[in-house]
Order: C-alpha cells, then structure tokens, then sequence
C-alpha cells in the first residue's frame, strides 16, 4: 500500500489498516496486501466492517482514433486498470476462508498523470508523421484559436480527464470532491460480481468510461483535499438528493474544469468563455463563431 494512503486512512478513526502477506500470515494462498477495518454507522449501530484490499493492477494509456458520421476524425484519451483474475480468484479465497465482508481493488486517480502522459502520446504521434493525428491537432488549433498543436494535445487530454472525472463523480456522488485519488472498490456486491468490472480473458478491467462501477465505491481518499469518503449507501443510512446537489454545483460563470471564474473573450473567429486561469487551463466555450 502507498504511504499516502495508509497514512491517510490510519489517520481517520473510522479505519485501522493491516499490512498483510504470505510470510506475515502464513498462508499459502495469494493473501490481499493488506486487511482494512471500517466501523461504520447503519441503523444507529456501529457494526465493523473487515475487506481485503489489494491494488496490484496494471494502467494502460489508450489513444482511441475514429471518424465521426459528419466525416471528422477524432480522438479519445482513455485509461485503463487492469488486475489479474487468476491473483484476484487467489486473494477472493482467503478473504471468503477467513470470513471478511469482501475484497477491495484499489486504484488511485491523478490529473497530473493522466494529461502529461496524454499530451506526450498525441505529441509523439503528432512528431512521427501520424495522419489521423496531425488533422486533429491542426483542426482543434484552428478552431479554439489556439497558438499551438500542444495546446491542442493538452486540450484534448483536459478535456477527456474532465469528461471521464465528471461522468465518475456524478455515478459516486461526490460533487464537492476533486475526483483524484484512491478508489476502494468491492469485487462483489450481493455475492455477485459489482457491476461495471469488464471481464476480459485474463484481465478483470476497470474502465473510466464505464462508471457503474464507481456507484459501489466503498472508500474514497481524496488526495487534493485530504479527505476520505466512504459510501453513505453501502456502510450507513442517510438522505441524499441527486437532483439538490446537480442544481448546487451548476454555475454558467464557473470553469467546469478547474473552478475558476470564466471570462469573456472576442476573437476575429467570435465570442467565447474562456477559463481565467489559461494558459494553465484550456477551457472555453463559444458564443458565437464568425
């Protein structure tokens, strides 16, 4: 485990977190990294909750390229993280054997990662001559007025971050958080497989296009503001409405991106909103196009 996140965790009196391992345990099962202790909150009592948690998995960076029905090509930044199901099957065993709750896959988020390792994939493509690649950089330059193809490849990768981080935050219902940092999700919900995992030949997939997964998070740890989160539905009894927290985070003056005030901007190719925060972030939306 990081020692952001366990000292993270170990910090917040609702969790106690074990390192865990065969030589600790001795066992000859493939245990989980580590065994989490919740004490929760559900129907006024504080049951405890024991889950495994293992966060061997593999990240892959995928630039998915297609042409558009009006004819326009375009690219997508999306991520990837894949666990092993024969380890996980080995971990489930002991988890089941030893009587936990479950078994945790941990992956962490982070926005840094996720834009400069795009940017430099569409760059590199860009530099080698990538047909597909050059119209679209060159096609985004010229219609956000941009002053070069990397504001273009940032652009791109900011704008899918922020895409694929809003679809996941809306499915955990978490409005006020940066959606960066460790998700803990269960392997199983109900004793079936949670929903949102793909289950590929020898890979249990994690895909941020596909969130339903996220809607069982268990814990969250929000590295931006040092808090953790864990899922009011699964460990604890409380009122939410989706539809008040939509209606309180919606703001037309605020940069849907990073938070800061939008700012009006006249070009000779129209009016547009533009984020006052550039050239740190690439946000704008348009008016009207001349």
């Amino acid at each position: 485990m990081s020692n952001e996140l366990f000292e993270t965790l170990t910090s917040n009196i609702h969790f106690n977190v074990t390192e865990m391992g065969r030589k600790t345990w001795t066992q000859n099962w493939m245990v989980p990294e580590n065994l989490i202790t919740i004490v929760g909150l559900k129907n006024g009592k504080k049951p405890v909750f024991y889950y495994g948690l293992t966060e061997n998995y593999r990240t892959n960076f995928v630039l998915k390229k297609g042409t558009s029905e009006n004819g326009n090509k375009y690219i997508n930044a999306r991520v990837y993280f894949r666990f092993c199901k024969d380890t996980i099957v080995e971990k489930e065993k002991y988890v089941v054997a030893n009587g936990f709750n479950g078994l945790l896959l941990g992956i962490k988020i982070g926005k840094t990662e996720f834009i400069n390792t795009f940017k430099s994939m569409l760059l590199e493509e860009y530099r080698r001559g990538d047909a597909h690649t050059i119209e679209v950089l060159e096609r985004m330059k010229d219609r956000n007025v941009f002053e070069s193809v990397e504001e273009s490849a940032q652009y791109i990768a900011d704008r899918d971050y922020n895409w694929l981080i809003g679809r996941l935050k809306y499915k955990g219902k978490l409005f006020n958080y940066s959606g960066q940092g460790y998700w803990l999700l269960p392997l199983k919900t109900q004793m079936e497989l949670t929903k949102g995992f793909i289950e590929e030949d020898c890979d249990l997939t994690i895909d941020l296009e596909n969130t339903e997964v996220f809607e069982n998070y268990l814990i969250y740890v929000d590295t931006v503001n040092s808090v953790v989160r864990y899922n009011g539905e699964r460990l604890c009894t409380s009122g939410y409405s989706l539809a008040e927290e939509l209606k309180k985070h919606s703001d037309e003056n605020t940069c849907p991106w990073c938070g800061e005030k939008l700012r009006l901007i006249k070009t000779k190719k129209g009016e547009f909103l533009g984020c006052s925060s550039y050239p740190k972030c690439l946000y704008r939306r348009f008016l009207n196009k001349k």
